[in-house]
C-alpha cells in the first residue's frame, strides 16, 4: 500500500520551511552553534550570524526545500536541515552505498528535549528519503555531547569513522 506518514510527537507539527521562515531557522541554527560551543565544537566569530543567515536565505529560496521546522503551540521548537544527494558529493565517498544524503543540522529546543520531537524530525526525513530512493544518510555529530551518540544510535545510525583531537595540542606533549 501507500507509505504511511511517519509517527510524530504529540502536539507537534513538522512542516517544510520556506523563505518566510528565515528568522526562525536562523534563530534555531544560531542556538545550535551556541549549544555546540559547550562541547568544543564551533567558534563564534563576529560574522557568524550574518554568514549563517546568508546561507539559510539561499537554502530557503530553493524550489525544493530540505529544511523542516517542528512547531509546538505555534512556536518553532526544532529544526532539521539535510542535503540531497546532488549536494552531498563532498561526503558520499565515505561509504560505498549510494545515493547518499547528508543530515546537516538537527536541533531541538533545550526545554523540549526528550519529548520525541527530534525523533519525529528524523523519521520525517527518513520517510522522504526512502520515498526518493536515497540509500544512505550520513551525518557528523559531537562525540562529547552526552545526548548525541545515544540519540543517533536509537535513530539507526552507526559510526563510519571517529576522529579525536586534543585542545590545546600541547596537552599531547
Amino acid at each position: 500500500g501507500p507509505p504511511t506518514a511517519p509517527r510524530g510527537a504529540h502536539g507537534v507539527t513538522i512542516r517544510a520551511a520556506g523563505p518566510a521562515d528565515e528568522d526562525m531557522v536562523t534563530d534555531l541554527e544560531l542556538r545550535l552553534i551556541r549549544y555546540d560551543m559547550h562541547f568544543g565544537g564551533p567558534v563564534w566569530r563576529a560574522g557568524t550570524a550574518s554568514l549563517v543567515r546568508e546561507e539559510i536565505r539561499g537554502s530557503l529560496a530553493r524550489p525544493a526545500t530540505w529544511t523542516w521546522l517542528a512547531e509546538y503551540g505555534g512556536h518553532p521548537v526544532g529544526l532539521l536541515v539535510a542535503q540531497p544527494p546532488q549536494d552531498s558529493g563532498w561526503i558520499a565517498g565515505m561509504t560505498s552505498t549510494s545515493p547518499a544524503a547528508y543530515l546537516q543540522t538537527m536541533f531541538v529546543d533545550t526545554r523540549e528535549r526528550g519529548t520525541g520531537i527530534g525523533a519525529a524530525l528524523v523519521r520525517n526525513l527518513h520517510a522522504r528519503l526512502d520515498a526518493a530512493g536515497v540509500a544512505v544518510t550520513l551525518l557528523h555529530h559531537s562525540q562529547v555531547n552526552p545526548l548525541s551518540a545515544p540519540f543517533w544510535y536509537r535513530m539507526g545510525y552507526r559510526p563510519l569513522w571517529t576522529s579525536w583531537e586534543s585542545r590545546p595540542a600541547t596537552a599531547l606533549r
